[in-house]
């Protein structure tokens, strides 16, 4: 099998997983109901809803910055944060077509922007999903202490169904997996730290130096108070973007849903964009449909009609925002697609659009 018949596959698999997931989120519900919530909406609220949401984006392109900054080098670049924000919409876009290339896509288009290595840049990129990953635990363990009064409901929606299929055997498989994973992991370093400095063996070795770099700017960095704030920030603007949906469609006042409550929407709901389906298409709904209708008694079609907006108002934003800065440095799909098959190609000349950057 080739491995553009792996990647084909895999994508077609994602599509799959969405699309079974959207259908047992949209399960049951009325849709005429939900046509009479999206026809009463209050639309005005998509307008701040925009804001906040790039406004949450361009505190992570902020902190990226930050990071990128602390990569090592005698003369390194000084990255823009629209350059930043830039190439993360164009990541975020890339991810509603191949679930998680989008973050190879923004490494790689940062990086022959910029003309940095594409191993460090990913490294940064690596290190802020690492943050994300250590937020997110955190904000978990609020949710649970938020929710004490609702923990066996969560059981039962999330948790009891995974049990039942995860027998015995499927355990023992996992394990012999991770053990076999983790010594051909061990076989591939040892053969990188005794091989020579030539073939495969030195472009990784060189390829995982700057990985390594990557991933220690987070300890490098002079500015930390800059990387804890644009974080704090970024999950506080999460929490409004939850929170806006609510108020667009009355929940706010038909359930007495706060601003506390879209935050345990928006966490648990985040569990459903983890999953590899395109942009967390329907494993986000599903969550979020039965978080909302479970935990705080929101009628199914209103549950819906809220993830659908939610989701979808995102989804468009960000493909619109990525086509644009496509659109402005005077590439297009073929260029992205290049990109993220040749990473480490050679940079060319800088065309038109990239002499309307500002100096570094």
């Amino acid at each position: 099998m080739t491995q553009r018949t792996r990647k084909i596959l895999a994508q077609a698999g994602s599509f799959v997983l969405a699309g079974g997931l959207l259908y047992l989120a949209l399960r049951g519900v009325d849709f005429s109901e939900v046509g009479t919530a999206l026809r009463t909406a209050e639309y005005v609220w998509l307008l701040p809803l925009a804001l906040v949401t790039i406004l949450s984006h361009l505190f992570r392109a902020w902190r990226w910055q930050v990071l990128l900054e602390a990569l090592p080098g005698e003369t390194p670049r000084r990255v823009s944060l629209r350059e930043a924000f830039g190439s993360l919409m164009i990541g975020y876009m890339v991810n509603y077509a191949a679930p998680r290339a989008g973050e190879l896509a923004r490494s790689a288009h940062l990086a022959r922007r910029t003309r940095q290595s594409f191993s460090g840049v990913l490294g940064t990129v690596a290190v802020e999903r690492l943050l994300d990953v250590l937020v997110l635990g955190l904000a978990l363990v609020s949710v649970f202490f938020l929710l004490l009064d609702h923990l066996t409901t969560l059981d039962t929606l999330f948790f009891a169904p995974l049990r039942t299929r995860l027998g015995p055997g499927s355990v023992l498989v996992l394990g012999l997996g991770v053990l076999v994973v983790g010594g051909l992991v061990l076989l591939v370093y040892r053969r990188l730290v005794a091989g020579g400095h030539g073939g495969w063996a030195g472009r990784a070795r060189t390829a995982l130096r700057s990985f390594k770099a990557g991933l220690l700017t987070v300890l490098r960095s002079r500015r930390p108070g800059v990387i804890l704030f644009s974080t704090l920030a970024m999950w506080f603007c999460y929490a409004l973007m939850a929170y806006l949906p609510f108020v667009l469609f009355g929940m706010n006042d038909a359930f007495g849903l706060t601003l506390v409550d879209a935050w345990n929407v928006m966490i648990l709901g985040a569990i459903g964009v983890a999953l590899p389906s395109p942009g967390g298409t329907g494993s986000y709904h599903y969550i979020t449909i039965e978080t909302l209708v479970h935990l705080y008694g929101v009628a199914r079609s209103v549950a819906a009609s809220y993830a659908i907006v939610a989701h979808a108002g995102q989804m468009v934003l960000y493909v619109m925002l990525g086509f644009a800065f496509l659109a402005f440095q005077g590439a297009g799909l073929r260029t992205l697609r290049e990109v993220v098959r040749e990473p480490e190609a050679p940079v060319t000349a800088p065309g038109p659009a990239e002499s309307l950057r500002p100096p570094a």
